[in-house]
């Protein structure tokens, strides 16, 4: 399988623009036959640096809050546990919802979701980023850094919610199933990964 390409990469970011203003004609700019499917995985190799920044933003944190000492930190469990909790955290919902798809009624929609899903991620990435970079340059404080990123999160939720309002043809009430359920997978496999690098 080739390497996605510049040319999708922008076309997939003015979808993502679109369907963030709950346009449903970007759907049009994605790839959604089962070739696209199984290239929008790699979208989380365009994430790495939204990760990386991520870690150092939590990891500087903890020191802010005298959580950590930075001499003792242990680096090493904290990015294996953290690239662990990224791998499982990409796939836990399309694997889930695959298992779900013809019960809830999505299996004709399901491989257009994980599509647009995987790539929006991209654009949702980016103020989290802002955010990260700002409180790692020092130009906000940690607290307002935390507030940014919880803002960050209901924009990110809303923009999740039309994605599969979108995609799916869903009802409200199906959309918000799917939203919920993949913070909560989010929120778990996070308090797992705290907890492997921790122990």
């Amino acid at each position: 399988m080739n390497l996605i390409s510049m040319s999708e990469i922008r076309a997939a970011l003015d979808g993502s623009w679109l369907l963030l203003r709950n346009r449903p004609e970007g759907m049009a700019f994605f790839d959604q036959s089962i070739h696209g499917f199984w290239r929008s995985f790699q979208v989380v190799f365009l994430l790495i640096p939204a990760f990386l920044l991520s870690g150092l933003s939590e990891k500087q944190l903890y020191f802010a809050e005298n959580m950590f000492h930075p001499e003792g930190f242990p680096n090493q469990a904290f990015w294996t546990a953290q690239a662990l909790g990224l791998g499982i955290d990409w796939i836990a919902l399309p694997l889930i919802l695959a298992a779900l798809a013809a019960p809830i009624g999505i299996s004709q929609r399901y491989v257009p979701f994980v599509v647009v899903r995987n790539w929006t991620s991209l654009l949702a990435s980016i103020p989290f980023m802002i955010t990260y970079m700002l409180f790692l340059l020092g130009v906000v404080s940690s607290g307002i850094a935390v507030l940014l990123s919880l803002t960050c999160v209901l924009v990110v939720l809303w923009y999740r919610y039309l994605v599969a309002r979108i995609a799916l043809h869903a009802s409200i009430s199906l959309a918000i199933g799917i939203v919920v359920l993949d913070i909560l997978l989010s929120l778990v496999i996070a308090e797992i990964v705290g907890i492997l690098w921790r122990a």
